[in-house]
């Protein structure tokens, strides 16, 4: 049997990931980044969920996604309540996990071609 990957229309595809890296499109980033199925930040400001602030989440909010998934790096951390409050503020829905964790969700729901938005932290 062939498999074949379905991205539907998405012009940013996560390929890989590994610890203080993504790959999306074959191309490699080890910069904060933010990334739906139609855009791509390349360089996000924040590193960290300590350096993450509420006015950072206006760029994730720009897609006005369904859902957003924030990688916090190697592992789960959760940011401050100003901005998990940000996105509830804006009615969206907001989960919290580790990169790897956050690459493979955004694919699955990208390829279900729901409004998703994957916010991913990489410290240098």
């Amino acid at each position: 049997m062939k498999m074949t990957e379905d991205k539907g229309d998405a012009r940013y595809v996560i390929n890989a990931h590994a610890p203080g890296r993504v790959t999306i499109n074959h191309s490699v980033y080890t910069r904060s980044l933010v990334i739906g199925p139609q855009r791509l930040v390349s360089e996000w400001r924040p590193r960290s969920t300590d350096e993450l602030e509420s006015g950072d989440i206006d760029v994730i909010l720009e897609d006005k996604p369904d859902i957003v998934l924030l990688g916090t790096g190697d592992r789960q951390r959760f940011p401050n309540s100003k901005v998990l409050r940000r996105f509830a503020e804006a009615g969206v829905g907001c989960e919290v996990m580790d990169n790897a964790a956050a690459c493979r969700t955004y694919t699955v729901l990208m390829a279900e071609r729901r409004r998703v938005v994957a916010a991913l932290l990489l410290e240098d």
